[in-house]
């Protein structure tokens, strides 16, 4: 499984209350109108730091079979007229996009809603093999195709938990907003 990550922000022209309900809004009505092959649901979240800003930041996780579905999920945006609707309002208030492509190594595909996340990096010269023997996390997601701006491996948590400096890792609390189930 692999879902699409998306990072952005609000533009300071707008409050919060009215581009976080346009944000949730769209992402109800793709979940509850829209079917396309592969594609899974998607998780709303609210995360409290990412390195490249100190502002607020969302994330959106669109979670799929395969990633043949983000062709899928873009041509259904741009072609159908009711999701570009609430796609483009949304759209308008947001800055700063960021994106990335994650699969799932182990663990529950609605992982990315828990509260806590912990952005890691494999240390220079482990293998994998010893990596993932080490690491030996649940919820477990790493980037594909060095695609996204953030670390390599994210680990979700529903618990604070410690994770070695050798992992180099940057945590995250992160407050649900919305959830396809």
């Amino acid at each position: 499984m692999l879902a699409y990550v998306f990072w952005h922000q609000k533009a300071k022209d707008y409050s919060e209350d009215e581009y976080v309900n346009s944000l949730v809004d769209f992402h109800k009505y793709f979940n509850e109108n829209v079917k396309i092959d592969g594609y899974i649901g998607s998780i709303v979240i609210k995360v409290n730091f990412v390195p490249w800003t100190e502002e607020v930041v969302y994330e959106d996780w669109y979670l799929l079979e395969n990633s043949r579905t983000l062709d899928l999920i873009n041509d259904i945006v741009e072609k159908d007229k009711k999701v570009r609707e609430i796609h483009d309002k949304v759209a308008r208030m947001a800055r700063n996009g960021k994106g990335g492509l994650y699969k799932l190594i182990n663990g529950s595909l609605d992982s990315p809603s828990y509260p806590y996340a912990y952005w890691i990096s494999k240390p220079l010269g482990m293998s994998y093999d010893d990596f993932y023997k080490e690491i030996a996390f649940q919820n477990l997601w790493r980037k594909q195709l060095a695609f996204g701006p953030f670390t390599e491996f994210c680990v979700f948590t529903k618990e604070s938990i410690n994770i070695s400096s050798k992992f180099s890792p940057i945590f995250q609390r992160r407050y649900k907003l919305y959830s396809y189930k």
